[in-house]
């Protein structure tokens, strides 16, 4: 990776390390983060990031976080960054019985001096703007459309970041009054950067610009509210799009996740 990627990374991890996610309790651990879900979140998953293993003792911390979520019988996800520390943690955590889902790109995008003219849409669509929580059907069914699985785990976290508007915005596409294609934006309190989420149209409209409207008005949100970069784990689809509009390739990132009941059986 350029020195360009490690200074983006440092600088993303620099700002967003100590930020709390909503409906989970932040644990700040000497060589990690630990989000534990709390309250109604209580059974969803939890989150470990930004790994800054002690060379030597990998191993040692790696087998504590399992043991840590085997005592509380939860599952939980490992967020890898190809930046990470140790840089071969993808390969020691699969050693351990960790699965990892299919690898994104971290790419991010400077907002200085961004400027997005609006884009022409196809006949009959339009973008609109999401605030009310009844509102979030919509999105929900593209994501299920798209993915082929529920999204209800998602709507109390996007209804409970609808009560702070500052936090979060969110956008729909429609076609005749149905919805085709969604997206929103995270906005982290004190970091300078903002964090793409749920970019995805349904294939009948794919390669019609609506992807790239999309973006579009999340990126002139972004650059209007201060925010200095916008960042993005960016499946496979998305990631040739992000790179003919400007977005840099920081490093690969994957999900690996262990499951309780796995662990229980070894």
């Amino acid at each position: 990776m350029s020195l360009d990627s490690q200074r983006l990374f440092e600088a993303y991890v620099h700002d967003q390390q100590d930020l709390p996610l909503p409906g989970y309790a932040l644990e700040a651990l000497p060589h990690l983060r630990r989000h534990i879900p709390l309250g109604a979140a209580a059974d969803h998953e939890a989150l470990l990031c930004f790994a800054r293993l002690s060379p030597g003792d990998e191993l040692a911390q790696i087998q504590a976080q399992i043991e840590f979520f085997r005592a509380r019988k939860q599952d939980f996800e490992w967020k890898v960054y190809a930046l990470d520390q140790p840089t071969d943690l993808k390969q020691m955590l699969e050693s351990q019985g960790f699965l990892a889902d299919d690898p994104e790109v971290f790419m991010t995008y400077s907002l200085r001096g961004a400027s997005r003219p609006a884009r022409a849409l196809p006949a009959g669509v339009e973008i609109r703007r999401l605030s009310r929580p009844e509102q979030l059907d919509d999105i929900l069914q593209v994501q299920a459309q798209i993915w082929g699985r529920d999204f209800e785990w998602l709507r109390a976290k996007l209804a409970t970041s609808l009560e702070q508007p500052e936090a979060i915005s969110l956008f729909c596409a429609y076609a005749d009054g149905q919805s085709i294609a969604s997206g929103w934006t995270d906005y982290p309190a004190g970091s300078r950067f903002a964090e793409l989420h749920g970019g995805a149209v349904l294939p009948a409209w794919r390669g019609r610009g609506v992807f790239s409207a999309l973006l579009d008005v999340r990126i002139r949100d972004a650059a209007q509210r201060g925010y200095e970069w916008l960042a993005v784990d960016a499946a496979p689809m998305s990631h040739p799009i992000l790179l003919a509009q400007g977005f840099t390739p920081v490093c690969m990132t994957w999900p690996l996740r262990k499951a309780h009941t796995q662990a229980c059986a070894e």
